[in-house]
């Protein structure tokens, strides 16, 4: 354990062992300093057992990844923090409709800006954040890539409103459009990268609710620093990114060949739990082995490629997403998952 000590956690070395283009694309408001930005309809509270509840974002909302709870005798536990303060707020909010008991423990299942954009919140509460080693590396320096810097929103604000100004007032989508636009890059400027307070690297962490027992571990696959929550009373796995539900992956910082061992070894350690995955709905194995699947499929089609001689432009081009995978979300990482497999293949993905 890293960076802080906190009571009632206990360690056992068992050896258990992006953000995506369109959070920053999407509708982005004419700051008026008297309107609090408000997460809105951004994410549904889903029970999942007795005291355990995901948080699943909806398309285009200001959670942008899944986050989730569980409650305990004692108090609650946070996994991930969204993609912006406003929309943990009114999770931290929904969280006190449920049970009146204190947030003990926060955790970040990775890096990636949609899990981890909430940090500040909790650390204002002085609520510890937990997470893997690689986090605290990672969260202030990796994450500028689904960030800009204050200066740079700052001028895509100013461009955004003066466009606003312009714009007939006959032309209603057009305002609407730059007005979304403008109330999501505020939201941005809110965000104050915070690294996680306490770390590990390796075998399981165990935080206690009262009774109610939360196990952290961690697994290789998604970004190389992955923690997953397991609650044993309930049988219910929160696997961060490290699972998705009928939707395509972000694999910006996988290495997929972990990612497969480590899925193979999540369905035969809980074939029977409940998933909440980082995207899509609850899940149970059947969601989680299609996943898998996916991974493999995309390797084995990669691979033919590249035997084949095809460049990794030409094989962006050639390789369709197979029927089967069509109906999952994010289509618009179909390519650039082409494009991470074939570096992975040949040795020239950077993913540290």
């Amino acid at each position: 354990m890293r960076q802080a000590s906190i009571l009632g956690i206990a360690m056992t070395l068992s050896l258990l062992l992006l953000v995506p283009a369109h959070w920053l694309s999407e509708g982005q408001s004419e700051r008026k300093s008297e309107t609090k930005p408000t997460a809105g309809d951004g994410f549904q509270i889903v029970k999942v057992a007795d005291g355990v509840y995901a948080a699943i974002a909806k398309p285009g909302g200001l959670a942008s990844g899944n986050a989730g709870f569980v409650v305990g005798a004692e108090g609650l536990l946070n996994v991930d923090t969204f993609f912006t303060p406003v929309a943990i707020e009114e999770l931290i909010s929904e969280m006190g409709k449920i049970s009146p008991l204190p947030i003990k423990y926060a955790v970040n299942t990775h890096y990636h800006l949609d899990h981890t954009g909430g940090n500040q919140v909790f650390a204002a509460r002085g609520v510890p954040i937990i997470a893997h080693d690689n986090v605290a590396k990672w969260q202030t320096t990796k994450n500028r890539r689904f960030l800009p810097l204050p200066a740079e929103l700052e001028k895509r604000r100013a461009d955004a409103a003066k466009q606003l100004s312009e714009t007939p007032a006959d032309q209603k989508d057009k305002r609407a459009q730059l007005e979304r636009q403008i109330r999501r890059t505020d939201v941005l400027l809110t965000i104050k990268l915070t690294n996680p307070t306490v770390t590990f690297g390796s075998g399981t962490l165990h935080l206690y609710l009262g009774k109610r027992e939360v196990i952290l571990f961690t697994l290789p696959g998604h970004t190389g620093g992955d923690v997953l929550a397991y609650v044993p009373d309930a049988n219910v796995l929160f696997t961060g990114d490290m699972g998705w539900s009928k939707t395509l992956p972000n694999l910006v910082d996988a290495s997929v060949g972990d990612w497969i061992n480590s899925l193979d070894k999540i369905l035969q350690d809980y074939p029977a739990a409940k998933f909440v995955p980082g995207h899509g709905e609850v899940a149970t194995a059947a969601e989680m082995r299609d996943f898998r699947n996916y991974l493999d499929d995309l390797r084995s089609r990669v691979k033919q490629a590249i035997a084949g001689g095809l460049t990794v432009e030409q094989a962006k081009t050639q390789l369709v997403l197979p029927e089967k995978y069509k109906s999952f979300a994010f289509q618009n990482f179909a390519q650039p998952n082409v494009e991470d497999m074939y570096k992975e293949l040949k040795g020239t993905k950077q993913t540290q």
